[in-house]
């Protein structure tokens, strides 16, 4: 199985503010897509989960925020990567390279 890119395996500084803000953004577009989910149409069919896959949205943007103010005082990319693993989302060589600094 091909891993995603890391931020923290990446050779060159990163942005921290930069990065720090990508996180926000993603803790906020998990809560706006769970907030999307509970207001569709899906949730009146019976038996579905909804409800709790919505939940599990707002918990992962939690657990993302707690995770970007550890970063903010540590400066641990490794909080990047676990961030991307709780949104689900595999960025880009190209994602990375621009989180990076430009000297």
């Amino acid at each position: 199985m091909i891993k995603p890119p890391l931020l923290s395996s990446t050779s060159g500084p990163a942005d921290l503010s930069a990065v720090v803000s990508f996180m926000d953004t993603m803790a906020v577009q998990l809560v706006e897509s769970a907030d999307t989910l509970r207001a569709s149409s899906m949730t009146t069919v019976a038996g579905n989960n909804i409800a709790i896959a919505a939940e599990g949205m707002v918990s992962r943007a939690g657990q993302i925020r707690v995770l970007a103010e550890g970063m903010r005082t540590s400066g641990d990319l490794t909080s990047f990567d676990e961030a991307c693993a709780l949104a689900g989302w595999q960025p880009s060589p190209q994602v990375l390279q621009s989180l990076q600094m430009v000297h």
